[in-house]
């Protein structure tokens, strides 16, 4: 099962667009949309009305999505299923390969636009870790301004504060430190100098997908990190991103 997420802040206005059909069955689904987002430590459930544009699409536009906000297909059953202390498995319908995604659009007012095909899958919100992503792989120092995206979805309705980081690996130093929060859209703003080879995004505690946006002349790049290991082509690849990881936490910590 995925989950789809937005953003809504005073830089980015967003649009989601989720799919009723398989990407190898084209057959449209009677499945529903739904939303849950935590509060006073439980999940709240609501079906989202009026979001279907055809018999094949829900569009969720700007004033549609909140930070804090998952979206998800089920059917009535998920009224059985769900009880408010654990997201689950609700369904298999978005269970397909290639991946099954959602169009996620960013936008700027009077300016550009962006999107890349999205998904959080259930496999992910389950797990504690640490996210390591390399700045210069996506960022652009040439851009206006730079942004890094991070959307963190945890199992349990909790909404707590941990820490993110810019480490200079060669230097050994943490170059900037941010707090952050789970289940949410947190979104920071990139310094264009901290954009180098030798500088790691780094969180502590808690995974999720971070998403590089860049703006030049009010036109946006926008797209999503792969975890460092697919970077790596050697057969020791998850072993060397294992020392990496071990060794940057000698620096946070």
């Amino acid at each position: 099962m995925n989950f789809f997420f937005g953003v809504n802040n005073k830089f980015f206005s967003s649009e989601i667009q989720i799919p009723l059909f398989q990407n190898r069955n084209f057959k449209k689904s009677s499945l529903k949309l739904f939303r849950c987002y935590p509060q006073k430590k439980r999940w709240v459930l609501q079906e989202i009305i009026d979001k279907k544009i055809n018999d094949y699409f829900f569009i969720l536009k700007n004033k549609d999505i909140s930070n804090n906000e998952i979206y998800f297909l089920a059917d009535n059953k998920i009224y059985d299923n769900f009880d408010g202390k654990k997201i689950k498995n609700y369904n298999n319908f978005s269970k397909t390969s290639p991946g099954f995604r959602a169009n996620f659009k960013i936008y700027l007012d009077q300016g550009g636009f962006s999107s890349y095909q999205s998904e959080y899958p259930h496999s992910m919100i389950s797990k504690k870790g640490s996210i390591l992503s390399s700045v210069s792989s996506i960022a652009n120092p040439e851009a206006d301004k730079n942004f890094i995206l991070i959307k963190n979805i945890y199992e349990d309705p909790i909404e707590e504060n941990f820490k993110a980081y810019l480490v200079n690996y060669k230097t050994k130093k943490v170059e900037e430190q941010f707090e952050i929060k789970t289940n949410y859209t947190n979104c920071i703003e990139l310094n264009n100098k901290l954009i180098k080879p030798e500088i790691f995004l780094v969180t502590a505690g808690y995974l999720g997908i971070p998403i590089y946006a860049s703006i030049k002349d009010k036109f946006l790049s926008f797209e999503h990190t792969h975890p460092p290991h697919e970077y790596i082509l050697s057969e020791d690849k998850f072993i060397k991103v294992r020392n990496l990881k071990e060794e940057i936490n000698e620096i946070i910590y």
